[in-house]
């Protein structure tokens, strides 16, 4: 599957859902937020949010700081 992540296309295998690709990632979900053609989605429904050939998906990470 070919997804347009953070502005770069990748190819990835095995990767269904939102929370499929932050594990391919190495990216734990509670530090970040993830947006789906232009929509941010819900941390609760990452395992429930299917993905397809073509999407766009950005993953924002949160930083603290002071």
């Amino acid at each position: 599957m070919k997804l347009n992540v953070n502005g770069a296309e990748r190819s990835f295998d095995s990767v269904h859902t939102a929370a499929d690709l932050l594990e391919k990632l190495e990216i734990r979900r509670e530090r970040v937020a993830v947006m789906l053609n232009n929509e941010v989605l819900r941390r609760a429904n990452l395992d429930a949010t299917p993905l397809k050939d073509g999407d766009i998906v950005e993953v924002i990470t949160m930083v603290g700081g002071g």
